[in-house]
């Protein structure tokens, strides 16, 4: 099993057998770029439908000038990087590019409101912002010095992987000629800074390092089934998610350029699409695809009723995975569904892989190979099958992250006295040792694959001048698992629907529409459970 030698891929057999090798130096782009130049790497779809081929060698060429051109720029070592891109080639370069420099990727969701933008650009220091100009014109955040606008290429310059703006790249025709130079860095190096969705109020700021990749890989082939070399570089993997949260980048794409199978990228100026979604995956010929239980499910609403030829293996992750709707994928698509978990902090720890034993609908699966995953009570002695504990990790790893960004406090909240690592998830295993996911130890609310935390937005909330009081909490959704709910008690206002729509319009601008609340209700006091807190369950239908 992969732990050190990325040129062969284990085969299932040799799971019982598993230990971890981890090289004394390791470089994700390095990883990323050793396959045959005429190998495909990408196939890439834009927003218009023009489609493109980029092989190993256009994009190994392309990072090489970008290297370059950073370098001119005087970002290197140490050196964070802010990226604020749709699935595109150009965010793949300049992800690998930073990398090659010994550079820090800082990955911003083009859903991002201002305030969560601003404060992962100030908090994250960046030396330097990539971002798409559609995001640009809309900006009123302060940038760095150093921003660069990326105007949509065309799909003949996407070829050579031009079109990057302001000069941060050349064309690769007329980029270096020698071979790309990438930085030695150890696998505790730090290689990204992935923001959360901010579950106790504030995003932090997750540092992962190059071993991170390392450490997602042995869920990565359990979930697709992907094992052996010719197997793994046969695949075509996509996900609608977007290339900017570790669920994207690390079940998908990085694994994928690693075992050197072929990353399917499609460009989105909306939600997701089903329609759009099959077309992609019958065009380009799609055999893998990660795809969170909401747009799998939304697949179903649709009314998409036949397989899709190519498909062979749906990995569900980020939510719940209902039974009813595995049954749907399973018997409709003609497809393997495999659900896993996992999270910012530590990545691709538990799950299914039908080729090693059978799914169980309402588990999670089992602990993947290298990863020692315990339940424990929050004194951190171990629960017995059957009961509900926490979900713990061995702090040794490697998908487990360095540090929260300029956080020490933080960091040290999230370990037990003895060491392992608190998830901050529940789940019960049973006497064959698969787990089933209980919840979050607290209120998160899980919307359509989004953590959310009912504190940001309540903290949105207050900050219009007319809301006194305001609660927030997660109940039930057919269609997102959960959605988001407040009810608001008014200051010197009307509690009527054009307040309420004032109210939605602005938790919108300030974190995002993805995390907006999708019911306002007005009270005229909000009730308290008896040592004080907010009584959510006396508000909302959960």
């Amino acid at each position: 099993m992969i732990g050190y030698d990325l040129s062969n891929p284990a085969t299932d057999d040799e799971w019982p057998t598993f230990q971890w090798d981890i090289p004394a130096t390791f470089n994700i782009a390095s990883a990323c770029l050793d396959s045959p130049a005429t190998r495909t790497a990408l196939r890439y779809v834009d927003a218009d439908g023009a489609g493109t081929t980029i092989t190993y060698g256009d994009l190994e060429r392309a990072v090489s000038a970008t290297v370059a051109a950073l370098s001119n720029h005087d970002i290197g070592e140490g050196d964070r990087v802010g990226v604020c891109l749709p699935q595109c080639p150009e965010l793949l370069v300049v992800h690998l590019a930073t990398l090659a420099r010994g550079g820090v990727v800082v990955p911003l969701s083009m859903l991002l409101g201002d305030s969560h933008l601003e404060h992962a650009l100030e908090h994250s220091d960046v030396s330097a912002l990539v971002v798409d100009h559609r995001k640009a014109k809309h900006l009123s955040v302060r940038t760095p010095s150093k921003t660069f606008v990326v105007e949509p290429a065309s799909a003949r310059r996407r070829d050579a992987l031009g079109g990057l703006a302001d000069s941060l790249v050349t064309d690769p025709a007329n980029g270096p000629d020698e071979a790309l130079r990438v930085a030695e860095t150890t696998p505790d190096d730090p290689a990204f800074v992935l923001y959360t969705s901010g579950t106790t109020g504030t995003p932090k700021g997750v540092v992962q390092g190059h071993r991170y990749l390392i450490g997602s890989l042995p869920g990565y082939q359990c979930w697709f089934e992907l094992f052996g070399r010719e197997t793994a570089q046969e695949s075509r993997v996509w996900t609608p998610a977007e290339w900017a949260w570790a669920g994207a980048l690390f079940d998908v794409v990085y694994p994928t350029l690693a075992l050197g199978g072929t990353v399917v990228a499609q460009e989105r100026r909306s939600g997701f699409d089903p329609e759009r979604a099959t077309r992609l995956v019958d065009r380009t010929g799609v055999t893998h695809t990660f795809m969170p239980p909401t747009a799998l499910g939304k697949l179903r609403t649709e009314g998409v009723d036949d397989a899709l030829e190519s498909l062979e293996v749906v990995n569900c992750g980020g939510e719940s995975l209902s039974a009813d709707l595995r049954r749907w994928a399973t018997q409709t698509l003609e497809v393997t569904v495999n659900e896993a978990y996992g999270q910012t902090e530590a990545n691709a720890l538990v799950g299914d892989c039908r080729k090693a034993y059978p799914a169980r609908e309402e588990a999670m699966g089992k602990p993947y190979p290298g990863h020692d995953v315990r339940l424990v009570d929050e004194d951190s002695e171990s629960v017995a099958d059957g009961e509900i504990g926490r979900i713990a990790l061995d702090p040794s790893d490697p998908a487990l992250f360095l540090d929260y960004l300029g956080d020490s406090d933080a960091t040290a909240e999230a370990y037990f006295e003895n060491g392992l690592f608190d998830t901050g998830d529940l789940a019960v295993r049973d006497d064959e040792g698969y787990l089933t996911h209980r919840g979050r130890a607290d209120d998160l609310i899980i919307t359509s694959g989004y953590r959310v935390s009912p504190l940001e937005i309540e903290n949105a909330l207050a900050e219009h001048p007319n809301v006194a009081e305001a609660v927030v909490a997660g109940v039930p959704d057919e269609t997102r698992g959960e959605r988001v709910a407040g009810a608001v008690v008014p200051a010197d206002r009307e509690a009527d629907k054009t307040f309420r729509e004032e109210l939605e319009r602005s938790v919108r601008e300030r974190v995002g529409p993805h995390k907006a609340p999708r019911e306002i209700q007005f009270v005229s006091s909000i009730p308290e459970t008896r040592t004080g807190k907010a009584d959510r369950d006396a508000i909302f239908d959960r």
